[in-house]
């Protein structure tokens, strides 16, 4: 069963760099190779799970071909996720956008209705497919759940894991089951139970200072551009994002046991800026980092919060002025 464990990973959590990626409506994403859809289900055959068959409630959209630079995929991943509107929708690689609905996909062409009559439009010029977001089934998660990362990029909202050394079976917030190698199993982050993420709790107070005139805001879940959260070459579902010199100050209830995070300077600038971190808990400082540089490993930390109340998390300027100083509190959380 799945249980209130810290963040694990085995082998990092991938992205998936191939095509097609499918985005679920309760938050996963699943990488397939050969794929069809018609207006009731999208079939598939993914390298981990196997053949699947899902009913299009269930699916918010599909990437056909993942750009390889991540600012451009996390654009278009964006660009399905947060959708909105009543019909269907091909975003194509030009930019240009169609609306009608869906009836076929298969490995070549995407079949469209539209007022003036059935369109084919080639798979290969076709950066997404968006489903109506009017007709899909989305269940808001609560509880114990987690992320779990798969090696081919997959990810899927958890609610159960069983199984043994060999196989496993994941429960999803949908209901539905899923099997797989136990050995494709990469990355559980746990959400709820015993961990809370910083980026979930509203911010006390944010006080940013700029070195000369510039003053960015923070970012939760997402680097500084909007992108998601990369240091190391490795992917982060959860964290802060600052610019140097910030303060962000938070009010834990004084039941939580310690502070846990994983610190570092975004791989967005590109192996450039320097930081240091300071950790003040109700006004004493409990941690202060070695200058961490673009391009370093990222450094998990844990510090005490025994009875906290008030947690402060600093990033300040290092041997580099404020140059490219993206900071990130990668999974920052608070533990019972």
């Amino acid at each position: 069963m799945l249980g209130a464990a810290d963040v694990v990973r085995w082998g990092g959590c991938p992205e998936a760099r191939r095509g097609p990626l499918v985005l679920l409506a309760d938050g996963g994403m699943l990488r397939v190779d050969v794929l069809q859809a018609d207006r009731k289900k999208l079939s598939g055959d993914s390298p981990v799970f196997g053949p699947v068959s899902l009913p299009l409630e269930s699916v918010v959209g599909i990437v056909p071909w993942l750009p390889g630079e991540p600012q451009r995929r996390d654009r278009i991943i964006g660009q399905v996720a947060q959708a909105t509107g009543h019909a269907d929708r091909l975003i194509l690689q030009n930019g240009d956008q169609l609306t009608g609905t869906i009836e076929a996909i298969d490995d070549t062409n995407v079949r469209l209705r539209r007022l003036a009559g059935v369109v084919e439009i080639p798979i290969d010029r076709t950066a997404a497919v968006v489903f109506n977001p009017d007709l899909l089934r989305r269940k808001s998660p609560e509880g114990l759940r987690a992320t779990a990362g798969f090696a081919d990029g997959s990810r899927l909202i958890a609610t159960g894991l069983t199984g043994d050394a060999s196989a496993m079976k994941v429960t999803t917030t949908a209901g539905r089951v899923w099997q797989a190698l136990a050995e494709d199993l990469v990355y559980l982050q746990p959400i709820g139970g015993r961990v809370t993420y910083l980026s979930d709790l509203p911010v006390a107070e944010f006080h940013p200072e700029p070195y000369l005139t510039l003053t960015w805001p923070y970012a939760t879940d997402r680097n500084l551009h909007g992108g998601h959260l990369r240091a190391g070459g490795q992917f982060f579902l959860k964290g802060l994002a600052v610019h140097s010199y910030a303060r962000l100050k938070y009010s834990p209830d004084g039941t939580y046991r310690r502070f846990q995070a994983t610190l570092a300077v975004d791989d967005c600038t590109k192996g450039r800026g320097s930081v240091r971190f300071r950790i003040y808990v109700d006004g004493k400082e409990k941690y202060a980092s070695p200058i961490i540089r673009g391009g370093d490993i990222p450094l998990p930390i844990t510090v005490d919060i025994v009875d906290a109340r008030r947690l402060d998390l600093l990033v300040e300027y290092a041997d580099g002025a404020d140059h490219q100083d993206h900071a990130d509190w990668l999974e920052a959380r608070l533990v019972k």
